[in-house]
């Protein structure tokens, strides 16, 4: 069975593949493209027809209002969206809602926040097609389509990295995880005068370069560090991450 056919905009590349990783690991989405720039994920709209858009607001042609008002505009071409972005003003928040977003989920997040509007996604869509043929809906049906989502929009949002990072308690940390170690490299990161790939870090850490890798990923996707692909002679670029300070 196919997956949700999704397609992903955000001008931040690595985010991006962070975004597409989650949703292949998960199960359940198929990302049928990835565009960095608003008229690119036009284009791809238009040309790949996803269920799912996943929008960032600041992209660097257009803003990504300016993405969903055109992906309203097309007719008989519905499809859904999820803003994920780090843009917080009220103005926009309101401009996104009125444009028909699903929700509004504001960086930095952590991938339990992502999971839980991913599956109350999932869950409208079955009701939907539950519905489809079982004739006219009454009122309560209705009310749980179409009333807005009554979370907040960053709750997870904080000024403490490790705390904005971990959204809490270490219980809130993906799976696989944990609040200890993920200290530790944020410590790593702030006391490193540059950059440092995820083999250096596991190193000085004793951890694997997957683990390594894994929560290096997990704060670049919450804000907190960049990554930056550093090309050699010949060969893959490696990957960098630096603390953003």
């Amino acid at each position: 069975m196919s997956g949700i056919r999704t397609l992903i905009i955000d001008d931040d590349v690595a985010v991006a593949g962070i975004h597409h990783g989650f949703l292949l690991a998960r199960g359940g989405f198929d990302v049928v493209g990835t565009a960095h720039t608003g008229q690119q994920g036009l284009d791809l709209a238009a040309e790949l027809l996803p269920e799912l858009v996943l929008l960032d607001i600041h992209l660097p042609d257009m803003s990504g209002l300016d993405v969903l008002q055109g992906l309203r505009n097309r007719p008989r071409q519905p499809v859904d969206v999820l803003v994920i972005t780090a843009s917080r003003e009220l103005e926009t928040v309101r401009s996104a809602m009125a444009g028909g977003v699903l929700h509004y989920l504001v960086k930095p997040f952590t991938s339990q926040a992502l999971n839980e509007r991913l599956d109350e996604y999932v869950e409208l869509r079955d009701e939907l097609a539950a519905g489809s043929s079982a004739g006219p809906l009454d009122q309560e049906r209705i009310d749980r389509l179409v009333a807005p989502s009554r979370r907040a929009a960053a709750p997870d949002a904080a000024a403490d990295p490790a705390e904005a990072t971990a959204g809490g308690p270490a219980a809130r940390l993906p799976k696989g995880l944990a609040r200890p170690t993920l200290d530790a490299v944020i410590d790593a990161l702030q006391a490193s005068p540059g950059d440092v790939s995820a083999a250096g870090l596991a190193l000085q850490l004793g951890l694997s370069r997957v683990s390594a890798r894994r929560y290096l990923e997990y704060l670049v996707v919450n804000g907190f560090a960049r990554l930056t692909p550093r090309y050699g002679a010949a060969g893959r670029p490696e990957n960098r991450y630096l603390w953003k300070r």
